[in-house]
């Protein structure tokens, strides 16, 4: 389910990103193909860094359960109480497991985060490069058809 989520933010992530239109830098009114990459690029980053934040949140947290079930484990046993210690043990094993799989979960998240942002990113840089071609062959043909209308008027 988690990893549904993520990929669903991930998804929503990359369309706000290439929909965001507020990537006006210089004030002018417009947004150029280098404003709108540019923009792209720090939406993505910053969608990046906080889902690595909430990632590295639930880290923490598991670590924290997995300590508090090794101090409880430690006082059960201190204490000679043997059903006291079984229920901490089988605590500490199901935080430990526990610990594992979320430690499993956040680098495989932590790579699909990279990798989305990556693939974003890299489509961006290809819209615009392409934007960017066609562009320079409007500039071409426009500067082939004044050439023309040129040569016409001197005949």
């Amino acid at each position: 389910m988690k990893k549904l989520a993520l990929v669903a933010l991930v998804v929503g992530t990359i369309g706000f990103a290439g929909c965001n239109s507020s990537a006006d830098k210089n004030g002018d009114g417009e947004v150029s193909v280098g404003e709108k990459l540019d923009s792209t690029i720090e939406t993505v980053d910053e969608h990046a860094d906080h889902m690595h934040s909430e990632v590295d949140q639930e880290l923490e947290d598991a670590e924290v359960k997995l300590q508090q079930a090794k101090e409880d484990l430690d006082a059960a046993v201190a204490k000679g109480d043997k059903e006291a210690e079984e229920a901490a043990r089988k605590t500490y094993d199901e935080a430990n497991s526990a610990w594992d799989k979320v430690k499993g979960a956040v680098n495989k998240a932590g790579e699909k985060i990279d990798e989305g942002a990556n693939n974003a990113l890299d489509a961006t840089k290809g819209a615009a490069e392409r934007t960017g071609n066609a562009i320079d062959k409007a500039v071409d043909k426009t500067k082939e058809k004044a050439d023309d209308v040129n040569d016409a008027l001197k005949k």
